[in-house]
C-alpha cells in the first residue's frame, strides 16, 4: 500500500525498480502523485486505486527538458549556492542530463513509455497541475493489470492539496514530439 504526494526523483525510481524487481502489487488507497505515480505505479505488477483514490501526473525530466522548463531551476541554484549564472546554468543542465538518462533507462526497463508522465501537460490537455488518467488509457503507456471502482474519472479530488484534473486522451491524435 501506498500514499504518497511524491519526493524525490532518484529515490522514486530507486522505489520503482525495487517494487518491479520483486513484483509486487501495489495499492493506492488514498492518492499516488508526481514520483509516486511515475516510478512506483507503474513499476508494480498489479495496481489496485482502492474507490475515492486517484493516481496523478504532472511531468517528469524529460518532460523539463522537452519544455525548457529545466531553466526555471537556475535562478533557484544561483541563490542557493551564490553561483554566478553561468555556472549554475551548467550545473542545472548536468543534473537534468542526469536524471533524463536515469528516467529513460528506468523506463525502458519496466516497459512504459514515459510520456505518461507528461502528457496531459500538452497541448490540447494543457493541465495546470495534475492530472489523471482512465486505466485505458493507462493500457496505452504500458501500465496494465489497473484496477478502479466504476466511475473513476468522477473521482472527488477536492479534499486534494493539489490541482487534479481528470482528462480523456483522443488516442486518434498523433503524440507530441517527445
Amino acid at each position: 500500500m501506498i500514499t504518497s504526494s511524491g519526493g524525490e526523483v532518484e529515490a522514486g525510481i530507486t522505489l520503482g525498480t525495487w517494487v518491479f524487481e520483486h513484483r509486487l502489487d501495489v495499492e493506492v488507497p488514498e492518492y499516488c502523485l508526481s514520483s509516486c505515480a511515475n516510478y512506483v505505479f507503474p513499476a508494480a505488477r498489479r495496481k489496485t486505486v482502492a474507490p475515492g483514490a486517484v493516481v496523478a501526473w504532472h511531468g517528469n525530466y524529460h518532460h523539463l527538458k522537452a519544455t525548457g522548463l529545466w531553466t526555471d531551476d537556475i535562478a533557484v541554484r544561483m541563490q542557493r549556492y551564490g553561483e554566478d549564472a553561468a555556472t549554475a546554468r551548467e550545473q542545472v543542465r548536468a543534473e537534468v542530463e542526469r536524471l533524463v538518462r536515469l528516467e529513460r533507462d528506468f523506463f525502458t526497463r519496466i516497459g512504459v513509455d514515459q510520456y505518461l508522465c507528461w502528457v496531459g501537460k500538452m497541448p490540447p490537455y494543457n493541465a495546470p497541475n495534475y492530472y489523471f488518467l482512465s486505466p485505458v488509457d493507462m493500457a496505452g503507456f504500458g501500465v496494465t493489470q489497473v484496477q478502479t471502482s466504476p466511475g473513476y474519472e468522477n473521482t472527488d479530488v477536492s479534499d486534494l492539496k493539489a490541482s487534479v484534473v481528470y482528462i480523456r486522451l483522443n488516442n486518434t491524435d498523433p503524440p507530441a514530439d517527445r
